[in-house]
């Protein structure tokens, strides 16, 4: 279970030491960068330490909105009510980036794809390679 604390701990300090940003243009791209970061680590993860997960793309944008949620609501306690619409701000953008770090990842990088069709049927996509 190393990997796992290791990965928390670089998620925490990624993220706690963004959240002390202004509103800039260059701020908010940074929780964009960051959410879809870890959303990605946390999907690849998902399908390294359980490759029967169906929904991986999920596990890895609810943990990147979580952390992003606790950390931005940490910082609303700690500095108060003046910092709620930065906060916000923040967490939207981490939010968005969570969502494209997690599908891009779940749908174009990883492989195998578990896909259920309209009847409920299982589909696996997986790429083959040989050489001639």
């Amino acid at each position: 279970m190393k990997p796992a604390k290791a990965f928390l701990a670089l998620v925490f300090g990624l993220n706690g030491s963004l959240a002390c940003a202004n509103e800039s243009t260059a701020s908010e791209v940074s929780h964009l960068i960051s959410g879809a970061l870890i959303a990605s680590a946390a999907t690849a993860l998902a399908d390294h330490y359980d490759y029967r997960v169906e929904d991986r793309g999920w596990v890895g944008f609810w943990t990147s909105v979580g952390i992003s949620f606790v950390s931005e609501s940490v910082q609303v306690l700690t500095s108060g009510s003046s910092q709620v619409h930065g906060s916000a701000l923040d967490f939207g953008y981490n939010l968005v980036g969570a969502a494209i770090g997690a599908y891009v990842t779940d749908r174009y990088i990883l492989q195998p794809v578990v896909t259920r069709d309209a009847a409920g049927n299982r589909t696996v996509g997986v790429a083959m390679q040989m050489q001639f």
